[in-house]
């Protein structure tokens, strides 16, 4: 089995940034303990930031989907409203908002989310660790979910007039999207392990046990008010 892993980083190691990311994509779905073996690889300063503006941009939908939801319900605001004029005007307009948007949040993404990414490194057991490497397991471990949703975004693109009809249309395809949150804590998990000395149990709690239960309540928030409040 070593001599396996040996094989394929031996494949990997020639190549850095954007030219090891798509060439080695697929490992970061699938073998995301391969992928992230060698954490200087990833750390290019113009790949590490493109994507935090995907992570970003990402970001940026989901909160224009919670104001989408608020509006479903009922409980219109005036920044509510705001939005939903902002992303009616067309998709050139919706991706112009969210690209701009992404820009600015790219920014929070590195300095808060993977403050608390590192903060439950240390939770777990890492000690005197790089805090960079940490910084950067949690933005690539975000491409899992921020991908397969950007491909989503695009698909419909070109099938709708706008995000609010794409948004409102009863279909169950994108409800495929709920998979990768989930599949983004296993590559987080599995990266951890690769690069980390932590306490399993604990690493556990924090990067899966506790993570699945948040996205199990949210999803199941969301379920519960559109039964029960739409």
């Amino acid at each position: 089995m070593d001599t396996v892993v040996k094989e394929e980083m031996s494949s990997i190691d020639k190549d850095t940034g954007f030219k090891f990311f798509f060439k080695n994509l697929h490992l970061l779905f699938f073998k995301p303990s391969l992928f992230f073996k060698d954490l200087a690889l990833l750390n290019v300063p113009i790949l590490v930031y493109v994507s935090l503006w995907l992570i970003g941009i990402s970001n940026a939908v989901d909160r224009i989907d919670q104001k989408l939801i608020k509006t479903d319900l009922g409980t219109v605001t005036s920044s509510n409203q705001f939005m939903l004029d902002a992303v009616s005007g067309g998709w050139f307009a919706f991706f112009l908002l969210v690209a701009g948007i992404g820009a600015f949040g790219a920014f929070f993404v590195w300095l808060i989310g993977g403050w608390f990414y590192n903060l439950r490194l240390s939770w777990s057991g890492a000690e005197d660790f790089d805090k960079v490497n940490g910084r950067l397991i949690y933005v690539f471990s975000n491409l899992v979910v921020v991908i397969p949703h950007l491909i989503f975004l695009l698909i419909s693109a070109t099938l709708y007039q706008d995000y609010v009809v794409a948004f409102n249309t009863e279909e169950y395809w994108s409800s495929l999207i709920i998979i990768f949150p989930f599949w983004a804590i296993y590559v987080s998990y599995k990266a951890i392990l690769a690069n980390f000395t932590v306490v399993k149990w604990k690493a556990l709690l924090w990067f899966v046990i506790l993570p699945i239960l948040f996205y199990s309540l949210a999803f199941g928030v969301v379920v519960w008010a559109y039964a029960n409040l739409a």
